[in-house]
C-alpha cells in the first residue's frame, strides 16, 4: 500500500485515494500511517470482502443447485448466503470487558479481551433452526455476517445490494454457469474466498 501511495502522490488523480493523500499532505488531517492503514481498510472492506462473498455464494450455490431457483426470494437468499458462508479467516478485533462476567463457564475479568467467533455464531443452532442447511425462507434471526451492534460493517448495504444484483446478473445471464476446474482458496488474507475459480457456461 505505501508503494501505491508513493505511485498517487507523482501521478494524482480524480479518485479517493488521491483526496486521502491530500487530506494527509496539505491538510494534515491524517499521519501517514493512519493513510496507509484507512488506504487498507478501503481495498480490503469496500473490495475484498464483497468480491469473496460474491464468488463464494456462485460456489454454494453451484454446489446446492436446488437452491438456485429460489432466487427469485432475493434480498433474502443474499441474507442467508452472509450468514452461511464464512468470509474470514480470523476472528476480528479483540473487544474488552467492561467489567468481570461469566461466559460459557469462564469468567472473563474486567479489561481482559474478549474475541467473537462470527462464523461460529452464524451456525448457532440457538439461533438458527438447522443452522447448516442453505434457506432461503429463514425469518427474524439476524447473523452478524455484516457485524453488529456500534461496530457494524459500514459498507453493509452497499454489499447487499452487489450480492444481489451480481448474483441476478450471473445467474439469469448464464443459466449454464458451472465451475470448470480446481479452486484455489486464500490463506493469508483476513477475509476467506476464491482466489482463482474457472467457471464456464
Amino acid at each position: 500500500m505505501s508503494g501505491l501511495i508513493a505511485a498517487r502522490r507523482a501521478e494524482p488523480a480524480d479518485d479517493l485515494m488521491t483526496a486521502l493523500i491530500e487530506a494527509r499532505d496539505e491538510r494534515d488531517r491524517l499521519s501517514e500511517p493512519e493513510l496507509i492503514d484507512l488506504c487498507d481498510g478501503l481495498l480490503v472492506s469496500g473490495n475484498e470482502t464483497t468480491a469473496s462473498l460474491l464468488a463464494g455464494s456462485v460456489f454454494v450455490l453451484l454446489e446446492h443447485p436446488e437452491r438456485r431457483a429460489d432466487l427469485s426470494r432475493m434480498p433474502a437468499a443474499a441474507e442467508e448466503l452472509s450468514r452461511f458462508i464464512p468470509l474470514s479467516h480470523w476472528p476480528g478485533f479483540p473487544r474488552y470487558a467492561t467489567e468481570d462476567v461469566e461466559v460459557g463457564g469462564s469468567l472473563v475479568r474486567a479489561g481482559e479481551p474478549v474475541v467473537s467467533d462470527f462464523a461460529s455464531a452464524n451456525r448457532d443452532p440457538r439461533q438458527f433452526e438447522d443452522p447448516d442447511v442453505l434457506r432461503f425462507d429463514r425469518e427474524g434471526a439476524s447473523h452478524l455476517g455484516f457485524g453488529h451492534g456500534v461496530h457494524p460493517c459500514v459498507g453493509s448495504n452497499l454489499a447487499r445490494v452487489e450480492l444481489q444484483e451480481g448474483l441476478r446478473a450471473l445467474l439469469s445471464r448464464l443459466p449454464g454457469l458451472r465451475i470448470a476446474g480446481e479452486i484455489e482458496w486464500t490463506a493469508e488474507m483476513p477475509v476467506r474466498g476464491p482466489r482463482r475459480m474457472p467457471i464456464g457456461w
